[in-house]
């Protein structure tokens, strides 16, 4: 009896099975891989990204302080009368608004200003918000009218020009030729001496009468006849009132003894002495005659 070959079963360990294990591994080592490599790339861009902020924070940091070093120009102890059109003036003269707070900046802004005639002595810095600008101001005294155009004198004679300053008691000079440029010196004899005069009656009011100052009721100063250039008998000086009261100074201060007139002193203690008692010069007379002499009349006092 023939004996039966057993069949032989086959191994778990046979080829089939082994590939089943090295595909396994395989897969895996590569998913593996392939994340590892994600991973990495993904530390790769958060890292740049940071960096990237470090950088931007530090550029940053660096241009901020600069951005921020930028202010106006600033008026030091302007006086109340220097209002917003005059200071539009400085602003257009220095060449803007605002600028870079440096050295730089204060020696052009300084340098820009000696081109107006409304400032002079000028002196600049920078502090950390502004260009300060310490100065001179020039005040006008009189104005001057002159085919259509209007200017001012300031009390060393500087020709300025206009604009409207309402808290200012300006009065017109009339009888003078045609002005030199702006910001040159107007010294003829008929400008010269009716600044003169109103310095004096300036300095007047502040002394005698600072809450209503005469000033205030004078329009105007007539010097055509000045040095007695027209006629020898007629006043050289004849101030206007607002109400058209005239007033005959007579010969520029400082010359009244060459013409046999009053001294400045006595005109000046008539003129007030009148002032005071009528608390007025318009409405009263159709002129003050200050030319006579008089023995010396005491000032009159606050």
């Amino acid at each position: 009896m023939a004996r039966k070959k057993k069949k032989k079963k086959k191994k778990s360990s046979d080829w089939f099975g082994f590939e089943m294990k090295t595909m396994t591994s395989s897969v895996t080592f590569d998913t593996s891989y392939r994340a590892f490599l994600i991973i990495l790339a993904a530390g790769v861009c958060i890292a740049g990204v940071i960096f990237g902020f470090i950088k931007l924070d530090q550029y940053i940091q660096a241009v901020s302080p600069v951005s921020e070093k930028y202010g106006f120009v600033e008026l030091i102890d302007k006086p109340g009368w220097f209002n917003s059109d005059l200071v539009r003036k400085v602003e257009l003269a220095v060449g803007g608004e605002e600028f870079a707070l440096d050295k730089t900046s204060a020696r052009m802004v300084a340098e820009n200003l000696k081109g107006l005639p409304w400032l002079y002595e000028v002196k600049t810095q920078t502090t950390n918000k502004s260009v300060q600008i310490r100065a001179q101001y020039r005040k006008p005294l009189a104005l001057v009218k002159s085919s259509r155009k209007m200017y001012y004198i300031s009390a060393d004679l500087v020709v300025l020009d206009y604009v409207p300053i309402a808290k200012l008691a300006i009065v017109e000079i009339k009888g003078a030729s045609s002005p030199p440029p702006v910001g040159t010196v107007w010294d003829t004899d008929g400008i010269a001496s009716a600044v003169e005069l109103l310095k004096v009656l300036a300095k007047m009011d502040e002394i005698s009468t600072p809450g209503s100052p005469l000033l205030k009721e004078i329009a105007s100063i007539e010097t055509s006849n000045i040095g007695g250039r027209r006629s020898s008998r007629k006043p050289h000086i004849v101030m206007y009132a607002n109400d058209g009261t005239q007033v005959f100074w007579g010969a520029a201060v400082g010359e009244s003894s060459r013409y046999l007139e009053a001294s400045d002193k006595e005109k000046l203690a008539m003129l007030y002495g009148f002032f005071k008692e009528h608390g007025s010069i318009q409405g009263r007379v159709k002129y003050i005659e200050l030319r006579n002499p008089q023995k010396e009349l005491p000032l009159p006092k606050r």
